[in-house]
């Protein structure tokens, strides 16, 4: 892979694939959907990879207007957790994908885990995007994602609200709805097995998985202690995953306390850099 276009670069999922991909050579388009944390965020990584020579950023409205001819890679993950920002965008996604051609393409489509659910009710926006992709005769890699740990994890997960509470910068974290909590995979390892599969060439529908046993607990644990008891919600068992998708069990998983220390690091470097 020569060249690739990312949309929602600035994202967690985007932008740890941006690093990983211009670190390899690969030329980026950053395709960048403006989000509430874009006053701070998205300066200090704008900072870390502009200098790049091989990275370029482009609006929303300019990647819809150039006519594209590299791969894509379309990071949804933290979208369709925020319904009013994925409701804003769709329409335009739906549109350059119908548009695009794909003879010497791949397409990458990156989802958030209750997406693959058997019985998931979906909102409009969801079903209307996921409807699109049944029916278009094209080959994509869909990848659905746990909850993801590391640097740069979004405020609105439980890992990053808790970092802010022990911190005292927050109230006590509070488990959104939309949240895995049967999972967690530690970001470079996630980054590095999506980039396998594209590589490979391979399309279909993966689900990925650690294999192991309350990992998502076990991180709160490392972080909260005796104090994760009394504030996570009952899990059930984990939800049955449609027999479309496959499975796919990381070859890597890094260790819950080293990753939650690198996010650790990251956390105390925003929070001095920001005064």
């Amino acid at each position: 892979m020569e060249r690739a276009a990312i949309l929602g670069v600035y994202d967690f999922i985007g932008y740890s694939l941006c690093k990983y991909m211009l670190n390899d050579g690969v030329e980026i388009a950053g395709v960048h959907i403006a989000s509430k944390h874009d006053k701070y965020f998205t300066e200090e990584k704008r900072m870390e990879i502009g200098r790049n020579a091989n990275f370029s950023e482009i609006s929303f409205k300019e990647w819809q207007a150039t006519r594209t001819n590299e791969h894509m890679i379309i990071s949804l993950y933290e979208q369709f957790n925020q319904d009013w920002m994925i409701e804003q965008y769709l329409n335009g996604i739906i549109t350059k994908l119908e548009n695009m051609d794909y003879s010497n393409q791949t397409l990458i489509l990156i989802l958030p885990a209750h997406l693959a659910l058997k019985h998931e009710k979906l909102t409009d926006s969801q079903l209307e995007l996921l409807r699109f992709i049944e029916k278009v005769n094209i080959s994509i890699l869909e990848i659905y994602l746990p909850t993801i740990y590391g640097p740069w994890q979004p405020e609105e997960y439980f890992f990053q609200q808790s970092l802010n509470y022990l911190e005292g910068e927050s109230s006590i974290p509070v488990i959104a709805k939309w949240e895995w909590i049967h999972d967690a995979l530690y970001i470079e390892d996630a980054v590095e097995t999506i980039m396998e599969l594209a590589e490979s060439g391979k399309d279909g529908k993966y689900f990925f998985a650690s294999g192991k046993t309350n990992l998502w607990r076990s991180c709160a644990n490392e972080l909260l202690g005796k104090q994760t008891e009394l504030l996570l919600r009952k899990a059930d068992r984990t939800p049955e995953i449609n027999e479309l998708i496959k499975v796919k069990i990381l070859k890597n998983n890094e260790k819950i306390s080293m990753g939650l220390k690198k996010q650790k690091e990251q956390y105390f470097r925003i929070m001095e850099s920001k005064g």
